[in-house]
């Protein structure tokens, strides 16, 4: 399911997902598709899909609008980058996909195990919203 998607199923049903919740639902989804890759074709696929998830997430971590703590920001670019660096290179080997699905995970245990400690200066209503107008993976709930 694409971000869109996730966002248009908030608006429709009244239940709205914070931004948290959508990279959890977003990094359980390429989990499951690179878990379930064992043809070339779903593997490509699942593999394209990581690459975009991890594209998306590392736009909202380096936006000028993100709360997030500069070392945070440094650590995830470096994750990030290893992530989409590691799956152009099993798209051309057979390579196992096991290291991209534990990155993913600890991500969702992370997302999944409470509030990024955010500065004090950026944490009231007017320095969020940018956060919350913004298309893309902002990696805070």
């Amino acid at each position: 399911m694409s971000y869109a998607a996730l966002q248009q199923y908030g608006r429709s049903s009244g239940s709205y997902l914070s931004g948290r919740e959508i990279e959890v639902i977003a990094l359980n989804f390429a989990n499951r598709k690179l878990r379930e890759a064992q043809a070339p074709q779903p593997r490509r696929e699942a593999l394209a899909v990581n690459i975009r998830l991890w594209s998306t997430l590392l736009n909202g971590v380096q936006d000028q609008n993100s709360p997030l703590p500069p070392i945070l920001k440094q650590d995830l670019v470096s994750v990030g980058t290893w992530a989409m660096r590691y799956s152009n290179q099993a798209l051309n080997r057979m390579m196992s996909l096991d290291p991209l699905i534990d990155i993913n995970q600890d991500m969702i245990d992370g997302l999944s195990a409470g509030s990024i400690a955010m500065p004090e200066k950026q944490t009231d209503n007017a320095a969020m919203a940018p956060l919350q107008s913004h298309h893309s993976l902002a990696l805070v709930g």
